[in-house]
């Protein structure tokens, strides 16, 4: 009796390999050998300022950054921005049996969260299956039978639907058809030869859809007051990817996308991130509303002309600015005033008004820090040159500026004349009783009042051998000077008036 048992219960467990194995063959299904697995390792990048492969049609690179200045009214100037952001390096596409594998940088991970899928197709091209994980859950790996595979990973970066692959389609014909911006569509592809044991696939998945952020600062002179919304454009309805080439085919209308803001009121605006659909263009506009600055009357403004590429990642800034002002005389913008220097700001003095003064290309005034030595400043350099701290656009006069103004119009120091009881030397005109109408048009080297003619410094260094000495120029007294002769120490401190670059 227990000899029966025995050989019955052989019986069975054979008919049961056997059927198992059948059922194996029939489903057309392998046995995965113990331990062969793939592990994913997914980031996510946007398009590099560089080329980018053949097969991404419509994808070539990103735009050095755009800026523009867009007047507002007569007291603010916008200056708009729209720069790329660099792409993080992508890590290998594959690696077989890697121990240990790093994780991609910051700026390189993919959002936790966010599912991605994995469609595999065989050595043939045939589709087999689609995978789904979601970053920061437990390891993403999967068991798989060794050998040459293509692997696409996508994914929705806002977690929105994406459409399925059909059973039977070929990876030379596999299409999304119907995307739309919002659903921040990502996208690799890796070949990749899986081998007995743990492997590890890396992928950065890139977003083939255009995203811009939008910062309006107005910190630096006053607030916004209110803004009733800003837009991008242009975007397409809808997009139809190849997920084997990443080619892309826009569809539809076109139409503005708005910016989902943050705030409407501050010295800082900022939004949420915005995506476009867009083919390659050079005309691109950029919607504001119902902008209000300081109370301003709210004003639409509206700026074409920007040049936009799918799959780049941009920051499109405005920041806020008073207009530079200055007159121009003699061929050259001058500064409103002279250049002062209170508490760390520098700005420009009142008309009438001496300003501080300064040595000889340095960015400190007298009575601020030591007293510089000519041998640290023996030939001139813009990084020194302390007109440049009201802002870029401003530097210290030549000997030949000097000269050219000197050469225009302008009137003699008329002692029975004063602006605001100040005397000096106008220029832009010789006719006083004008200038006294309105004396703010015209160019004004004021005079300490009784007398006294301060320097003004410029940014050549005079002719002697050890270059201790600097070019300079003497206003006031009965007679306006004819040419920039005064040569003087360089420790001496004079005046500034700044001119425009």
């Amino acid at each position: 009796m227990n000899k029966f048992t025995i050989k019955f219960g052989f019986a069975s467990m054979l008919a049961c390999a056997l059927l198992i194995s059948s059922c194996s063959k029939d489903n057309n299904s392998a046995i995965v050998p113990e331990g062969t697995t793939v592990r994913l390792n997914i980031g996510q990048a946007f398009a590099k300022t560089g080329p980018f492969k053949a097969a991404s049609a419509g994808r070539s690179y990103a735009s050095a950054t755009q800026t523009v200045e867009i007047p507002f009214d007569n007291q603010y100037t916008l200056v708009a921005s729209l720069t790329a952001q660099e792409a993080a390096t992508p890590g290998l596409k594959a690696s077989s049996r890697a121990a240990t594998v790093a994780t991609g940088s910051e700026q390189q991970a993919l959002k936790p969260g966010t599912v991605y899928y994995v469609a595999i197709f065989d050595a043939a091209g045939d589709y087999k299956e689609t995978k789904s994980f979601t970053q920061g859950n437990t390891a993403q790996d999967f068991a798989i039978e060794k050998g040459k595979y293509t692997f696409v990973i996508y994914a929705s970066g806002s977690n929105k639907t994406l459409p399925s692959i059909a059973p039977g389609t070929k990876l030379s014909a596999v299409n999304f058809e119907g995307l739309t911006a919002d659903q921040d569509f990502m996208l690799d592809q890796v070949p990749f030869d899986v081998k007995e044991g743990q492997n590890v696939l890396n992928a950065d998945l890139e977003h083939l859809f255009t995203q811009v952020t939008l910062k309006f600062d107005a910190s630096a002179v006053g607030t916004v007051s209110s803004i009733a919304g800003a837009t991008i454009e242009p975007s397409n309805a809808a997009v139809d990817v190849n997920l084997n080439t990443s080619a892309l085919t826009f569809k539809g209308t076109v139409n503005p996308v708005a910016f989902k803001l943050k705030n409407t009121t501050g010295g800082v605006i900022n939004s949420d991130s915005t995506f476009i659909a867009t083919a390659a263009t050079a005309n691109g506009l950029v919607g504001l509303k119902g902008l209000s600055i300081g109370g301003s009357a709210a004003k639409d403004i509206s700026k074409g002309g920007w040049n936009l590429k799918p799959g780049v990642k941009y920051v499109l800034e405005f920041k806020l600015k008073a207009p530079l002002g200055g007159l121009n005389v003699g061929g050259h913008i001058w500064a409103p005033g002279n250049l002062v220097y209170n508490n760390g700001k520098y700005s420009f003095a009142a008309a009438n008004q001496l300003g501080s003064d300064w040595y000889y290309n340095w960015l400190t005034p007298a009575g601020v820090g030591a007293v510089p030595s000519y041998k640290e400043m023996l030939d001139y350099s813009v990084d020194r040159d302390p007109c440049k701290m009201v802002s870029a656009e401003w530097r210290t006069p030549t000997k030949e500026d000097y000269n050219s103004l000197l050469a225009t119009s302008g009137a003699a120091t008329d002692w029975q004349y004063k602006y605001n009881g100040t005397e000096g030397v106008f220029y832009g005109s010789n006719n006083l009783q004008a200038m006294s109408a309105d004396p703010t048009k015209y160019l004004f080297f004021p005079s300490i009042t009784g007398g006294t003619s301060p320097y003004w410094t410029s940014s050549n260094i005079a002719d002697n051998a050890d270059k201790s000495t600097a070019s300079s120029l003497q206003f006031g007294g009965y007679n306006k000077p004819n040419n920039v002769s005064g040569v003087d120490n360089k420790s001496n401190a004079f005046q500034i008036r700044c001119v425009r670059n």
